[in-house]
């Protein structure tokens, strides 16, 4: 049985091919935050049929076509898309390819209507036919365009006067089709403070150590939460979002000595040619925050040189056991750093290609 649907498909473009594993893996959570973020986006009960890739590929019944809808829809995601790549650029702490380039990343959609059928795969009803076939070629076309909206001969007399109309030639014949830009809309998009830097003014501890590893492979062992356990002992359970890329601003809870401790990832400015990573703390007694950042600076030969630093805030008269935390923190961030020379050197590997 044969029924009317509109086929809607955002696609997301811009990630180059990476190399080094750490690009894969945050690309790989970027742009599934970005697929959520278009899900969530989505106001015209649209019917998600098949996440493909980069891509979504979403339907919805009837007879009834909307431009007006459709075009709402589009702009809705596009401004959700963008907006929270302007907060991700403000954010990020990592500089590996992935997150670096995030901000490159755009946004395209095609857009069709026709006749459809479905298919049963298992529990899952799938639409199909040739119409399905068409919005996917449309993917692949020749729109001198970085971000756009297609729609095919079915909605051009329905579509404004800003469009331009192009015939291609697939492998099973012509296909009449319209395109728009999207970049008009970038003059839509809120501001995004960024979050200061917000240090407190009692250093703590400052301590430096060389580490055979490149930079980006130690900065993603310390700043990954999936690592963590690895080299911090005293923590007995980590809890925190596994699909997000961590960033400025995002929170985790630690267990420690059965006390949930909440932290705050930050940052701080620092000099070009280093990268920052940093966790803030209200949960210790008697101070108002502590923040602690480890500085990464690469030299000669693949060896990282890593500057530790904490800084605290105190409440009334805990200024008096400063010289009791500095003890207690010298102690602790050493053995630490103890684990992550040790777990550096045992051969530890952050490749995510075999996950």
């Amino acid at each position: 049985m044969t029924q009317n649907a509109i086929l809607f498909m955002p696609d997301i473009s811009g990630f180059t091919e990476f190399v080094h594993n750490t690009d894969i893996y945050h690309s790989r959570h970027i742009i599934s935050e970005l697929l959520e973020l278009l899900l969530d986006s989505n106001m015209m009960n649209l019917e998600l049929a098949e996440i493909e890739g980069d891509a979504l590929f979403l339907y919805k019944l009837g007879n009834d076509l909307d431009i007006t809808s459709i075009k709402a829809q589009i702009e809705r995601m596009y401004i959700a898309f963008h907006t929270h790549l302007k907060r991700y650029e403000l954010q990020r702490i990592c500089n590996c390819g992935a997150c670096s380039s995030a901000y490159n990343l755009s946004l395209k959609f095609v857009v069709h209507y026709g006749e459809i059928e479905f298919i049963q795969v298992k529990d899952s009803k799938k639409p199909y036919g040739s119409n399905v076939i068409i919005v996917h070629r449309l993917l692949k076309n020749e729109v001198p365009l970085k971000e756009y909206v297609i729609l095919t001969e079915s909605l051009i007399p329905e579509s404004s006067e800003n469009t331009t109309t192009l015939t291609t030639t697939y492998d099973f014949g012509d296909i009449t089709f319209s395109y728009e830009s999207l970049i008009h809309l970038k003059e839509k998009l809120p501001e995004i403070n960024p979050i200061p830097d917000d240090i407190p003014k009692h250093k703590l501890f400052d301590s430096t150590e060389t580490i055979q590893v490149p930079i980006l492979e130690l900065y993603e062992v310390i700043s990954n939460f999936d690592y963590r356990l690895l080299w911090v002992k005293g923590v007995d359970k980590l809890e925190y979002d596994k699909n997000k890329v961590n960033r400025s601003g995002l929170k985790h809870q630690c267990l420690i000595n059965k006390k949930e401790v909440e932290q705050t990832t930050v940052k701080k400015e620092v000099a070009k040619n280093q990268m920052v990573y940093g966790e803030s703390t209200a949960n210790i007694p008697f101070t108002k925050r502590v923040n602690c950042y480890y500085v990464l600076e690469e030299i000669d030969n693949g060896f990282t040189k890593m500057n530790i630093e904490v800084f605290a805030d105190f409440q009334p008269f805990g200024i008096l056991i400063r010289p009791l935390m500095k003890k207690n923190f010298q102690k602790i961030i050493s053995e630490n750093i103890k684990e992550l020379i040790l777990l550096i050197d045992s051969g530890f590997s952050t490749d995510h290609t075999n996950n």
